[in-house]
């Protein structure tokens, strides 16, 4: 995060503008209240609050990388006390020194400047607690505008992948397929032909029924995906061999609903598609550190050309991932010989019970 203050220049002539009358207002009080002259009067207040100046403007990065928390606020108070009695022991280490150095000859003078420690280091510490009380307001109205608008891009990637998902995921070409294999298995085989019919409708209604901004169990949406594996297996036959392996941690984790087919179909696509032998596709999901890492491997044959996609997939996944997890979460793939390999990795702080 860029610093409010220097990083922009209307920002920092306001900066300079509002210590400018400071400067001014200081060495009034200094020349009436303690009787000094016009010359001492200004120096004093042009060195004292020039450097402290500067020091509010460092106080700006430990603000940054201390998060204040309302419910555990008393750590944030210990590193601000700490961060704070440092800074204003330097600046009046630094003030003391200086003028005391500049007018070391004017004995009135010196008496002032040792007699004003008290006063000085008052005046610091409240123009530090205001100084924080700004950044942690620039910091809050920072986050709250990137917040808008990731649910902004979120909103807008919903309802683009809702049309995305009716095209690619239940589009009519995968319906004729699969009706066509229920179609050839009513006269050789009906129980299968009725078992693919009921899958299809549960994958369907499933697909109809939720929005990909909600969340679903990983344990409902493994069922939908292995739903679509089936229906795919009619299609493919011993072509297709697939394995669902998932600890038991797993399955009441939430996770974005229709978060696993986009995975499944570049599976098949681009494996099974391309493919003239037996293809394995393996579905495994673990849990490690707080994540869930959902992994799903396929045979690939690299010297095959690849089909066209349609621009959902994986980037799109990977998109969804990024907004709704607040960028906790990740997804990569990688080629590893003749293995597709795409790890998907979410934060378990979605879960209900099993």
């Amino acid at each position: 995060m860029a610093h409010p203050i220097t990083s922009r220049s209307r920002a920092l002539i306001i900066y300079l503008t509002i210590w400018l009358l400071v400067i001014v207002a200081n060495a009034f009080i200094i020349m009436f209240g303690k009787d000094l002259s016009l010359l001492l009067s200004f120096s004093d207040a042009i060195v004292s609050n020039v450097l402290f100046g500067f020091f509010g403007i460092l106080v700006w990065y430990p603000t940054r990388y201390i998060p204040f928390q309302r419910s555990t606020p008393l750590s944030s108070i210990i590193a601000h006390f700490t961060v704070g009695i440092l800074v204003i022991l330097v600046w009046l280490v630094f003030t003391i020194s200086l003028l005391g150095a500049i007018f070391s000859e004017d004995v009135d003078y010196n008496i002032f400047l040792q007699s004003s420690i008290f006063w000085r280091a008052i005046l610091g510490i409240l123009i530090y607690l205001v100084l924080i009380l700004v950044y942690y307001l620039v910091i809050n109205a920072r986050s709250l505008s990137e917040r808008i608008k990731a649910e902004e891009r979120l909103r807008t990637l919903v309802k683009e992948s809702e049309l995305s998902m009716l095209k690619a995921q239940i589009n009519p070409h995968f319906l004729f397929n699969s009706l066509n294999s229920v179609s050839s298995l009513i006269m050789s085989n009906p129980e299968e032909a009725q078992e693919m019919i009921h899958r299809l409708s549960d994958f369907i209604r499933y697909s109809l029924k939720h929005r990909e901004s909600e969340y679903v169990t990983l344990k409902e949406e493994i069922g939908r995906m292995q739903d679509y594996l089936s229906i795919e297996k009619v299609r493919f036959g011993d072509k297709l061999v697939y394995k669902v392996k998932t600890d038991n941690e797993c399955s009441g984790v939430e996770v974005p609903t229709m978060i696993l087919q986009p995975l499944i179909e570049n599976a098949i696509k681009h494996g099974v598609y391309e493919s003239l032998e037996p293809v394995e596709i393996d579905f495994s999901c673990s849990v490690k550190n707080g994540y869930l890492v959902l992994q799903i491997i396929n045979d690939f044959d690299p010297d095959q050309p690849s089909r066209k996609g349609t621009g959902v997939g994986l980037q799109n996944v990977s998109e969804r991932i990024r907004l709704v997890y607040d960028s906790e979460g990740s997804i990569h793939w990688r080629i590893d010989k003749r293995k597709f390999i795409v790890t998907m990795s979410v934060p378990m702080s979605k879960k209900l019970s099993s």
